[in-house]
């Protein structure tokens, strides 16, 4: 299939300048009033220039706009990869089944990735239902024999451990020192 700059006869690096001389002097030999007017014209090529002539003014109409020629050498530059990458993947194809395997990487992977991803969910779910549910405390205190520390400090009212609260006024007022003491002695309101 020729391309607009086939039909000027112009290069793709032709300029704007270039462009128009080729589109001026192909409208002077196939527009269908000029030409009409040789009396050696038949009807058909008539027909023929007045079809000649419509490509030529399409072409122009994009070869002459800078922005409409940016985007069509983007279209032919991408149909030539297109089929560049149509050619490749055939001779993989049949490099593919000559050598017997058939299946590439890229080809299965999506597969692969699927089955992998359910078979991790499923396994996932499978051993939480198997394994009884621990308090986050006990597993630490399991595995290292030692209890979970946070900084609380005594509040005298309630002889209770409280987490600091900056914000509170009695804490402001007593600026108490704050000690590590076990978080369940904490959260629980536990008596020194």
């Amino acid at each position: 299939m020729p391309t607009h700059y086939d039909t000027l006869g112009v290069s793709k690096s032709a300029s704007t300048d270039e462009i128009k001389k080729a589109y001026r002097k192909l409208c002077m030999q196939y527009h269908p009033d000029v030409a009409s007017s040789s009396s050696s014209t038949t009807s058909t090529t008539q027909s023929k220039n007045a079809e000649k002539f419509k490509r030529i003014s399409e072409a122009y109409s994009i070869l002459g706009n800078e922005n409409k020629r940016r985007r069509y050498n983007f279209d032919i530059s991408e149909s030539g990869i297109h089929e560049l990458r149509k050619k490749a993947a055939a001779a993989a194809k049949a490099k593919g089944t000559a050598g017997g395997g058939g299946n590439s990487f890229a080809a299965t992977l999506p597969r692969n990735v699927l089955i992998g991803g359910i078979l991790g969910v499923a396994g996932v779910t499978f051993m939480r239902s198997i394994m009884p549910e621990r308090e986050n405390n006990d597993v630490h205190h399991e595995h290292t024999g030692k209890k979970r520390l946070v900084e609380a400090w005594l509040n005298p009212k309630t002889n209770r451990w409280e987490k600091p609260r900056p914000w509170d006024q009695e804490y402001q007022r007593l600026q108490p020192v704050l000690q590590f003491v076990p978080r369940d002695q904490v959260d629980s309101g536990g008596k020194r």
